[in-house]
């Protein structure tokens, strides 16, 4: 997803995926939080066209809304592991 967003020219939220990256993979579980929190209201990671030029890449987004869905439940697998875990 960092790379497509980059690419199309939105290191904000290429930024705010990274630390949250970065975060699960030191097993940091605030980063599953805070991922989770992105895909959240209005404006949220849901919500990104990746657009080039006022154009809109049908290939790109095709294969961004693939990552961003995959990230999503990949998260809810860990938040829902952790809660195992903590009995809830």
């Amino acid at each position: 997803m960092t790379r497509l967003l980059r690419l199309h020219g939105d290191g904000g939220w290429a930024e705010q995926i990274e630390r949250c990256r970065s975060s699960i993979a030191r097993s940091d579980y605030h980063g599953v939080d805070r991922l989770l929190r992105l895909y959240a209201g209005m404006g949220s990671l849901n919500d990104v066209i990746l657009q080039s030029g006022g154009v809109a890449p049908a290939e790109d987004n095709e294969q961004f809304d693939a990552l961003r869905t995959d990230a999503w439940e990949r998260a809810h697998v860990l938040a829902r592991s952790k809660a195992g875990a903590n009995g809830e």
